[in-house]
């Protein structure tokens, strides 16, 4: 195994629910670990400063919350670059990096989550999502949804994502409910993108399929 960089269509489309979601399902199998680089939007719970996509996990998967898993908690429930600006932090990419290759060193597989979209500025002019992905080199999950304007989401975000040469692993289609306009905009999205690998997440879903999981991230049974 190897690390995987989990990104999202936009905000609010589930990626954290995703990360969660293989987080707890992978660490049955093989030795996997989280990290979520910059956090917005956190807040002060019994004194502590405490970032909701960590927090979230944490329950998700019945771990303890371990701050560790995150680099910057910024309060403002903005983009990363500015809620730095706001709270007047610099980003060091070079803690971030340092960081990443220490994970990769005590554990298999190592799922790191992205902040928004793609095109997410974390430092202002100079530094985009996109270019963390390139410069980490993971392969991409996309995390996508399955309601009206799903297509149009998904593809702009491939297609951007494939004009930088970044290499995208598979899509997870998330909080699907079986409509049938789901049904098309999957079908459309990976017609039109030529993508094999994906999953579908119903809404609420808790756990995964082994063979599923396996198939997805090409898992062997020897190897586990």
């Amino acid at each position: 195994m190897q690390g995987f960089f989990i990104t999202g269509v936009g905000t609010d489309v589930g990626k954290t629910y995703i990360s969660s979601l293989f987080f707890k399902e992978l660490r049955k199998y093989i030795k996997t670990d989280y990290y979520k680089p910059i956090q917005s939007g956190c807040f002060y719970e019994r004194e502590k400063l405490t970032a909701p996509d960590l927090k979230f996990l944490s329950n998700f998967s019945g771990i303890s919350y371990d701050s560790k898993m995150c680099s910057y908690m910024l309060i403002p429930e903005v983009s990363p670059h500015l809620a730095s600006e706001i709270e007047n932090k610099n980003i060091d990419m070079k803690i971030i990096y340092n960081e990443i290759e220490k994970k990769e060193k005590e554990t298999s597989t190592l799922l790191v989550e992205g902040a928004g979209g793609v095109y997410v500025p974390i430092i202002r002019d100079k530094f985009y999502i996109f270019d963390f992905m390139k410069k980490i080199n993971y392969p991409v999950i996309l995390v996508a949804n399955t309601k009206v304007g799903g297509i149009n989401h998904t593809m702009l975000s491939i297609e951007f994502l494939r004009s930088k040469n970044i290499k995208i692993y598979g899509i997870v289609f998330n909080g699907y409910t079986g409509k049938d306009f789901e049904d098309d905009n999957i079908k459309v999205v990976l017609k039109d993108s030529g993508i094999k690998n994906y999953l579908v997440i119903k809404e609420n879903q808790n756990e995964i399929e082994k063979n599923q999981l396996f198939n997805f991230f090409n898992l062997e049974d020897s190897l586990c």
